[in-house]
């Protein structure tokens, strides 16, 4: 099977680079975020969509242009690249995949995009356009014998890393076939496999979760200052137009945020993916429920009206829907099987697999969340509630697969 991967290496520029890079990253930016406004204004004020096409005829005009030449400074691969992402955020919009795109900002990661004619890839060297020098890259892995990547992505990390990413093309092999089958129950604490093994996540991601929390305090009290130094109070949100000066104490606060925020993804990416590839490498059917994570993790505030009841619990909830990341867990495992000849089978999110029996298919209905483990009434079994949930969410796919009637969501 032939598909698209992604190569992720970490490099070190010189001072020349980094510095073109940072224009690079710069015009990227720019240029999403004046293709963003030009779309929004072209369609609510006067009812006419653009595309990919009618921006990028732009870019000549605007490199002539006085006030916006800078961008000549800058490969125009770059350039066409940000529009085409811009181009393809939009038809997620349109599909109902994703929101409405929203404005890059300067202080998150930065990246941009290089095609075939913007880079050269020879004998393990990598050089990319407008820079005389290749990267310095250090080789963690191997890529594969003959690789002609397609596209590379260069990406500064608020900790003020940087990675390369090529994307190549890449024949991936099945994988033995296996007779093992499994339901996956997922919650905050643990992953649980109807099998009884169960996946928690890393303890390291509590432990930076309470650093970053003191970094941000930190930054919170820099800010504070520098509002009082400017007469403002340093309570209130920020007068619009008002721009507040960022010391250099400000600024390594923000970056130190910004390396534990790294870090906590890494080992969350990490510990995600050598999860998933167990389960995809151990079972033939795979089974699981098709959580709506937005939905799940929506903020429980409520209107000046109708205020929120229990925001602070609802918070901490949502934080640790995120950690353990429930959507990146099937999204992994849906394309993992794809490739190694797995079937991937989603139950209704509304199946109450934790509350059916698995033995005898009797449905409790006055469970609680806090009921950890419980005793079916008609058949006397002691359940523990997520691997009861695990089963019968296996059972159910099973179902499925066999070409039973729908699931009845209310019974």
């Amino acid at each position: 099977m032939i598909v698209q991967r992604a190569y992720r290496y970490r490099f070190y520029p010189t001072e020349e680079q980094a510095e073109q890079l940072a224009r690079s990253f710069g015009c990227a930016r720019w240029i999403y975020n004046w293709g963003l406004q030009q779309r929004t204004d072209a369609f609510y004020q006067h009812g006419r969509r653009l595309y990919y096409k009618d921006l990028a005829g732009q870019l000549k005009v605007l490199k002539q242009a006085p006030d916006t030449a800078w961008l000549a400074e800058v490969s125009s691969v770059i350039l066409q690249q940000a529009l085409r992402h811009l181009d393809a955020a939009f038809a997620r919009f349109f599909k109902k995949q994703a929101g409405y795109p929203a404005y890059k900002s300067r202080r998150g990661d930065q990246s941009c995009s290089y095609m075939r004619n913007g880079f050269t890839f020879r004998d393990g060297r990598l050089t990319l356009a407008k820079q005389r020098e290749p990267l310095d890259i250090r080789w963690s892995r191997p890529l594969p014998k003959d690789a002609a990547p397609s596209s590379v992505t260069v990406t500064r990390t608020t900790g003020g890393k940087y990675y390369v990413s090529f994307l190549i093309e890449a024949n991936v092999q099945p994988l033995p076939a296996t007779t093992q089958e499994t339901g996956i129950d997922l919650n905050v604490k643990e992953l649980v496999l109807s099998t009884g093994r169960r996946f928690q996540p890393p303890k390291a991601l509590k432990r930076l979760e309470q650093r970053k929390r003191r970094y941000q305090r930190a930054c919170r009290r820099k800010v504070a200052a520098a509002k009082t130094a400017l007469g403002l109070d340093p309570h209130a949100p920020l007068p619009k137009g008002t721009r507040l000066p960022i010391s250099n104490n400000l600024h390594n606060a923000h970056k130190k945020v910004g390396r534990i925020m790294e870090r906590q993804a890494n080992v969350r990416r990490d510990w995600q993916h050598k999860t998933t590839t167990t389960i995809v490498r151990e079972n033939q059917v795979i089974a699981m429920e098709d959580l709506y994570v937005r939905g799940l993790t929506a903020g429980a505030k409520g209107t000046a009206e109708q205020p929120g009841k229990r925001v602070r619990r609802k918070a901490g909830l949502n934080r640790a829907i995120l950690d353990v990341g429930f959507g990146e867990i099937r999204r992994q495992i849906d394309y993992k099987a794809q490739w190694y000849g797995r079937t991937m089978v989603l139950i209704d999110r509304w199946y109450p697999s934790s509350q059916r029996c698995c033995r005898c298919g009797h449905l409790h209905r006055a469970l609680r969340l806090s009921d950890r483990h419980w005793t079916c009434s008609a058949c006397g079994t002691r359940h523990d509630r997520d691997l009861n949930a695990a089963r019968n969410i296996l059972a159910a796919g099973q179902a499925i697969l066999q070409g039973a009637d729908a699931l009845r969501v209310h019974e």
